[in-house]
C-alpha cells in the first residue's frame, strides 16, 4: 500500500527569461551549412515503448484539517489516523499538528484493512497548524476576549525540529497576528494557506477576509463541523457564509473550505472532535501536486455528506448535479454576488455567469447536510 507524506513546493509561476538577440555578422562573414552526418553500420532502431498514458481527472475525497498525537491535544498515533481516513473512503489528508510538521510515520503498515484501491494508499499531504491563542485581539471578538489566529500550511517543504515559534506577540492587530502565520507558512514552502474556523469566539469580517487573501490565504473554513454555532452566526455576528460573499463582493479570490478538524477517531460518544462529517472533493488526477494545483484553482466542493456528480463551469453556465445514486430530497440555490437569485427543488440545476461578479450555489438535503460549490465569474477581478 502506498502512502506519502508530501514535499511540496510554493505553487508559483515561473516567468520566462527575455530573449537576447545574437550579435550581427561582420558584413564579410559567410553562412556554411555543415553537411549532414555520415552514418556507418548503424545499428536499427528498436521501436520505442509507448508512452505511459495520463491519469484522467477524478473526484478524490480528502481533509485539509486533520491532527494527531503531536498536536497535544489528540491521543491518536499517527498510523491509526491513517487507518481511519483509508478506512471511510479518502483519497488524502493534510496532516496539520499545532506549530508542528509531523512526519509521516514510514515503518507503519497496516493489515487486513478494506481500502477502494489495494495499489494506491491514503495520499498523505505534509502539513502544519499555525496556532496562536492570545487575548484582547483588536478587532475585538466577544466578552471573553478570546482569540484564535489558526492558519493551516498545507504542502510545505520545511521540516521545523519540534514546535514552531512564529507568533507576533507584540501587538493585538488581527490583521498583523494573521500577516505574520502567512509569513511563516510561506518560509515553510507552503503550497495553501487556509484560515480556519475564522469566526471562533467572533472578530471576523469580510473585509478582513479579502485583506487576508490579498496578502496570501486562498482557503477560507465556511463549514468546520466542530464549530457549528460559530459557522452559523447570531443576531449580532455574520455568518461564515456572509463573510465569505462578503469578501468575494470585494474581489477576494478565496476558496470555501468544509472540514472536520479531526483529534478524536474512536467513533465514541465522549469524542470531542470526532473525525468525519466536513471535507472537500476534488476533481484531480491521483497525483499528490495535481490535488495540489487542483485546490489552488478551485477545482473542488466542499460538503457535510451531499455527493455530487457535477460542480463546475461548462461553457458560460455553473453547472450543479447530483450524484445519480444518491437518496433523499436536494434543493439547489444559487447565490449571485452575495444575494438569493434562484431556488430549484430536484437533482440539477444550471445558471448563467453574471457579466459581473460571481455566482456559487449551495444544495441542501432533506436531512440538513450540504454540499458549497466554489465561487465562478466571467472575468477575472
Amino acid at each position: 500500500m502506498k502512502r506519502w507524506l508530501v514535499v511540496l513546493a510554493a505553487c508559483s509561476q515561473s516567468v520566462p527569461a527575455p530573449e537576447v538577440p545574437a550579435p550581427p555578422l561582420p558584413a564579410d562573414a559567410s553562412i556554411v551549412v555543415p553537411p549532414p552526418p555520415i552514418v556507418v553500420d548503424a545499428a536499427p532502431v528498436e521501436d520505442a515503448p509507448p508512452a505511459a498514458p495520463i491519469e484522467p481527472e477524478v473526484w478524490l475525497k480528502g481533509s485539509t484539517h486533520v491532527h494527531a498525537r503531536p498536536s497535544g491535544d489528540s491521543s491518536e498515533p499517527i498510523p491509526n489516523v491513517v487507518v481511519w481516513y483509508e478506512k471511510h473512503g479518502y483519497d488524502f489528508i493534510a496532516l496539520t499538528d499545532h506549530n508542528q510538521v509531523t512526519e509521516l510515520d514510514k515503518t507503519a503498515h497496516t493489515t487486513g484493512i478494506a481500502v477502494r484501491d489495494p495499489t494506491a494508499g491514503l495520499i498523505v499531504l505534509a502539513g502544519i497548524e499555525l496556532t496562536h491563542n492570545p487575548s484582547g485581539c483588536l478587532p475585538p471578538g466577544d466578552k471573553s476576549k478570546k482569540c484564535r489566529i489558526h492558519v493551516n500550511a498545507i504542502g510545505v517543504t520545511g521540516r521545523p525540529t519540534g514546535k514552531l515559534d512564529w507568533a507576533n506577540r507584540k501587538t493585538h492587530d488581527r490583521l498583523e497576528k494573521y500577516q505574520s502565520a502567512i509569513v511563516a507558512a510561506r518560509s515553510l514552502g507552503a503550497s495553501l494557506v487556509q484560515l480556519n474556523h475564522p469566526q471562533w469566539f467572533w472578530g471576523m469580517s469580510g473585509e478582513l477576509v479579502a485583506e487576508l487573501a490579498k496578502r496570501g490565504i486562498g482557503l477560507l473554513e465556511i463549514a468546520n463541523v466542530q464549530f457549528p454555532k460559530w459557522n452559523k452566526g447570531d443576531k449580532d455576528h455574520p455568518s461564515m457564509a456572509a463573510i465569505w460573499d462578503d469578501a468575494l463582493g470585494r474581489g477576494a479570490t478565496v476558496w470555501g473550505i468544509a472540514s472536520d478538524d479531526a483529534h478524536d477517531y474512536h467513533g465514541a460518544k465522549s469524542d470531542k472532535y470526532p473525525a468525519g462529517g466536513g471535507w472537500i472533493v476534488v476533481k484531480a488526477r491521483r497525483d499528490p501536486q495535481a490535488i495540489v494545483d487542483a485546490i489552488a484553482a478551485g477545482h473542488f466542493y466542499s460538503s457535510t455528506g451531499v455527493e455530487l456528480a457535477h460542480a463546475e463551469v461548462a461553457g458560460k453556465e455553473l453547472v450543479v448535479e447530483v450524484a445519480t445514486a444518491a437518496t433523499g430530497s436536494y434543493a439547489i440555490d444559487f447565490i449571485e454576488n452575495g444575494k438569493p437569485v434562484a431556488h430549484v427543488a430536484g437533482k440539477t440545476a444550471r445558471r448563467a455567469l453574471p457579466a459581473t461578479g460571481y455566482v456559487r450555489a449551495v444544495v441542501t438535503r432533506d436531512d440538513g447536510k450540504q454540499a458549497w460549490i466554489q465561487p465562478a465569474r466571467a472575468t477575472t477581478p
